[in-house]
């Protein structure tokens, strides 16, 4: 798994408590107002045992020694780790898979924090992170935005969200201008009533999305249920799609223990199943996304489980995300597949050989439907390789990049 280096110590770090005192009273004056759209909450941060709030309402930030009140997200690590990641040279992310933070609470706020700051003692740069509230066909869609360059539009899975990109958005935004958006019911994105959740509706949301960023053309890379929303871009609106990248697609044909897994998950009445129940079958769940559940630490199985059960508790995902699954369960695979013939744009469909979810045989099928596709299987990598095999797939990723770009 791709993840940042150890920096350097600032010499700050080794002043100890007294410089994450400074650090965190100097917030507020580095506070990007802008990027906090609609705004509100609190965090409670925890350095080497000390305990600091951290608090925006109405466009402003407020920053003291001791507890939070109703924290939304409690970020713990150690001093030098967060003078890092304040100094913009180490990812939150990062610093989480690496095991030197933990994060309770709210999952997506806890990423938002470090996205509100300009970083201590640089200017911001085009590849920082970037946390933006869009408003599409009458929806807000919680959107990560970073980078320069030849646009590139990121799109998860289904139950997913913008946060299964993380690991990639660095690698990715030295070279691209990158937007990865929840899409709607999903994440932090507003959650639509009376809407049937279909590729198609999807396929029509990333459209207006583009427009509303000045995407006129994109290269689409998907995961998942992504995947399948963006070759029903590609094949309905085909002037706006440049080329795509396809990680384990989620295509007509999938295994009934697929429909059977999620079900069990995500019950019509979430309520009536204990806590503990709905902890455990996440997990399950988590883990079953990765051929080597040990390749993400504990922490992260935890935390992704606790994210699913909060964004879950809300009728309206829940209501969503049925009806996307339904979507995928119906679609016949016949007209699908010959429908495919019509798409054009250069294709990498990248597969893991152990995806537990949706089998490798629809990676090919799809491949050879596809006439301007090839096909890699990423050896023991699951249904995310973005995140179970972040380096192995930036390397395969980057260089069809940069073919699609130059061509």
């Amino acid at each position: 798994m791709k993840t940042a280096g150890v920096p350097a110590a600032s010499p700050e770090a080794v002043e100890g408590p007294e410089a994450v005192a400074r650090r965190i009273r100097s917030l507020p004056k580095r506070f990007r107002s802008d990027s906090v759209n609609r705004l509100a909450a609190e965090w409670e941060l925890r350095i080497d045992g000390r305990a600091f709030a951290v608090a925006v309402s109405d466009g402003q930030c407020q920053a003291r020694a001791g507890a939070a009140l109703a924290p939304a997200a409690v970020i713990t690590t150690d001093a030098p780790t967060w003078l890092a990641m304040d100094e913009g040279s180490l990812g939150g992310i990062d610093a989480f898979l690496q095991r030197r933070l933990q994060v309770a609470g709210n999952l997506d706020m806890g990423v938002r924090l470090q996205t509100l700051f300009k970083p201590h003692g640089r200017r911001a740069r085009p590849t920082d992170l970037q946390v933006s509230d869009i408003p599409v066909d009458g929806l807000h869609l919680a959107t990560y935005v970073a980078g320069r360059g030849d646009p590139l539009v990121l799109l998860h899975g289904l139950g997913g969200s913008k946060i299964s990109w993380l690991p990639m958005l660095s690698g990715l935004a030295e070279r691209h201008r990158v937007i990865a958006p929840d899409l709607p019911g999903h994440g932090e994105s507003d959650k639509p009533r009376g809407v049937d959740f279909s590729p198609r509706y999807y396929a029509r949301v990333v459209r207006m999305l583009m427009d509303a960023v000045d995407m006129e053309r994109a290269v689409l890379v998907g995961n998942s249920m992504g995947g399948r929303v963006a070759l029903e871009l590609a094949l309905r609106s085909s002037r706006r799609v440049s080329a795509m990248a396809l990680l384990d697609p989620a295509v007509p044909g999938l295994r009934w223990r697929y429909v059977m897994g999620f079900t069990r998950i995500v019950p019509t009445e979430f309520g009536r199943v204990s806590l503990l129940l709905r902890r455990r079958w996440t997990e399950m769940a988590v883990k079953r996304l990765f051929a080597n559940p040990g390749r993400l630490p504990p922490q992260a199985v935890r935390a992704a489980a606790e994210e699913f059960i909060r964004i879950y508790d809300d009728p309206a995902a829940r209501l969503a995300f049925f009806a996307s699954l339904r979507q995928i369960v119906m679609e016949r695979p016949a007209p699908f597949f010959a429908s495919m013939r019509r798409v054009r744009q250069p294709t990498l469909v990248l597969f893991g050989d152990r995806d537990r979810l949706v089998p490798a045989r629809l990676g090919t099928a799809l491949a050879q439907s596809l006439p301007n596709a090839e096909l890699h299987f990423m050896p023991d990598i699951g249904h995310v390789p973005q995140f179970e095999a972040t380096e192995q797939t930036l390397d395969l990723l980057l260089p069809f990049l940069d073919r699609v770009s130059a061509s």
